[in-house]
């Protein structure tokens, strides 16, 4: 395994032009489906970094409810990647990308085989949280409100999504589609993205499909769909008359030290809810908005987040997954993605901000099972809270 260390503190590190791809979606996702479709669109049972059964023993590491602020002895960045190089040989991986976060300085970067840290990689389903964050500018203007019906919407929202299959789609709000908890229940990118074009509007066509479906007729709970975060890319279109791309770019990502992300070129079609390239470390740089010291969200955005949070399970929130702890919360999102319709056709990444002041940003090419998604949430986040 050829590992090229890319930085052991501060921002500047070598450049190296490599394809980079990042792991998304919510370690609460279930990523076991056949290898020709999205693996990213439904909840797992026992998400990681949260409380679970399985909680990760030794070097006071209690499953994600661990307390404590500081990290002593050898380097975190050292102990977080010596895990993380242990995982890609036990799961066969070659290529993966690594930025280490402390207390919002980013204090590790680094770089295996064909993969860097900072080379622009599609990250599937951590996009939501750009998305997110994009709706929450909107919210934060008063151009939307967390309890906006999609009845209320201006006109070219109805045009876009076309005819939906009861009344009750156009009282699905803002907040049910953050949360997953719309009831909508069909996803068609689980299809792989067969047959759909590779442009930026076919998330009209995926919009349209799911919402000319009944939405399910259960109480109001949370099912993960990719739809909901397609419905809140066509809400930001509506609302702005803006492309999403340019506008999430400009609100979202630019203020917060991200500008050069992009849409895939080959994943046009996974646009809100997955089709993100960014750099390891352009999203470290992005996610310390999570951390409400680095005072990039709003307090109604934090308050968001925390609102339904609780110490027994991960919940769907502001485009990440939080569980609380006894001392603050925990943020997480696994990302999985293999289709021979998108390029590249698999790639992965993960991403968790830990409540004693450590997060990472993990990339690799590989799509791999639940155990070893939950694997790589365990691993690090004992690297993270032990004391070398």
């Amino acid at each position: 395994m050829n590992q090229h260390p890319q930085h052991g503190g501060g921002r500047a590190m070598t450049a190296r032009a490599r394809r980079f791809v990042t792991l998304a979606l919510a370690a609460a996702m279930a990523i076991g489906l056949s290898s020709a479709a999205h693996a990213g669109a439904r909840q797992s049972a026992l998400p990681r970094s949260a409380v679970q059964a399985s909680a990760v023993q030794g070097s006071a590491v209690q499953g994600s409810t661990v307390q404590g602020s500081a990290v002593q002895g050898s380097a975190v960045q050292d102990r977080v990647n010596a895990a993380l190089r242990a995982w890609m040989a036990a799961n066969g991986v070659g290529n993966a990308g690594l930025a280490v976060m402390r207390d919002n300085e980013l204090v590790g970067s680094y770089g295996y085989n064909e993969m860097s840290a900072e080379t622009p990689a599609p990250v599937a389903s951590l996009s939501k949280s750009i998305t997110a964050v994009c709706v929450m500018s909107l919210i934060d203007d008063g151009r939307l409100r967390f309890n906006t019906p999609l009845y209320s919407l201006p006109p070219s929202f109805r045009k876009m999504t076309g005819r939906w299959a009861s009344r009750a789609v156009g009282n699905i709000t803002v907040e049910q589609l953050l949360r997953h908890t719309s009831r909508i229940t069909f996803d068609p990118s689980q299809a792989g993205l067969a047959g759909i074009p590779n442009a930026a509007s076919s998330d009209r066509i995926l919009v349209r499909r799911a919402l000319a479906q009944p939405l399910s007729t259960m109480p109001r709970s949370e099912v993960y769909n990719n739809i909901n975060y397609a419905v809140l890319g066509l809400v930001i279109q509506a609302v702005t008359r803006e492309p999403y791309e340019s506008y999430c770019r400009r609100m979202a990502l630019a203020p917060r030290g991200a500008a050069q992300a992009r849409i895939g070129a080959g994943i046009r079609a996974m646009g809100a809810f997955g089709g993100w390239e960014i750099s390891a470390v352009d999203y470290a740089m992005f996610a310390r908005a999570y951390d409400p010291r680095s005072r990039l969200l709003s307090p109604a955005a934090h308050r968001f987040i925390d609102a339904l949070s609780n110490p027994r399970k991960p919940t769907a929130s502001l485009g990440m997954f939080v569980v609380r702890t006894s001392s603050g919360r925990n943020l997480f999102h696994h990302g999985s993605w293999q289709s021979s319709a998108t390029t590249p056709r698999q790639f992965s990444s993960f991403f968790a901000m830990w409540d004693n002041g450590i997060s990472v940003v993990v990339t690799y090419d590989r799509n791999l099972t639940d155990a070893a998604r939950g694997a790589l949430d365990d691993t690090l986040r004992q690297a993270a809270y032990s004391r070398g």
